[in-house]
């Protein structure tokens, strides 16, 4: 156990300016037959995963959502600046209120804001502006991009690469919510100021996602998809 076991949060200082300053890196090479095993395994149960729009209102441990923040927040990022914030929201009135405000622009997205093309796009996955999840999932993830830094004297300093960054932090989370049990959906409602307001986030933040995350519900049902084939998705040279 670490000598320092208070609870206080550690500061985040970032590398910027430090001399570079390398450390041994050497972890166990896995046997090529247990990494074969593993690679087919994983394999298998992404393969499991889809996204889900009918949730069960049943509560999640709170620390297995953690834990999947925590493995997100493991992504690597420009200069590892590290550009996100990861809101849990477990609040049934917060919740409500991102619902009824994400409705709302999804109504006019829908109304005709989208575009035919986009719509007809959407139709076989059977979405419409109603956005129950949001309110039956027991929790929400408000992911925030981080558009710069501030130093201790207040000056502005930008992050590089912050779409790319979040993105694979995301696609880490979800994986990690996968692998742990849990359903998730990524939803990104059209314009999402609405979001950096409602859970009172500071002005370089600017919202990238919301996830309902929670069990699938009893009635769930999920759109007849096939996924592209291994070769139509890799090119080996």
């Amino acid at each position: 156990m670490p000598e320092n076991t208070t609870d206080a949060p550690q500061q985040w200082t970032p590398l910027h300016g430090t001399p570079y300053r390398p450390v041994p890196y050497h972890p166990e090479r896995m046997p090529a037959e247990e990494s074969l095993a593993h690679a087919e395994r994983l394999r298998q149960r992404m393969d499991e995963r889809r996204t889900v729009r009918r949730f069960s209102t049943d509560p999640v441990p709170g620390q297995v959502l953690r834990d999947a923040i925590a493995c997100a927040a493991t992504a690597p990022s420009g200069a590892h600046q590290q550009p996100w914030t990861f809101v849990l929201v477990k609040d049934p009135e917060v919740r409500r209120r991102i619902r009824e405000a994400a409705e709302h622009e999804e109504k006019i997205s829908y109304d005709g804001r989208l575009g035919e093309e986009w719509l007809a796009a959407l139709r076989p996955l059977g979405t419409d502006a109603v956005k129950a999840h949001m309110t039956d999932a027991p929790a929400l993830i408000v992911v925030f991009q981080q558009r710069y830094w501030l130093g201790e004297d207040g000056t502005r300093h930008k992050h590089y690469y912050v779409d790319e960054s979040v993105g694979i932090a995301v696609g880490m989370l979800l994986s990690a919510l996968h692998l742990s049990g849990l359903a998730a959906l990524i939803h990104t409602p059209s314009p999402m100021r609405f979001l950096r307001e409602v859970l009172d986030r500071p002005e370089n933040e600017k919202a990238f996602a919301v996830i309902p995350v929670g069990y699938p519900a009893e009635d769930c049902e999920v759109p007849d998809l096939v996924r592209k084939s291994l070769d139509q998705v890799i090119v080996e040279v």
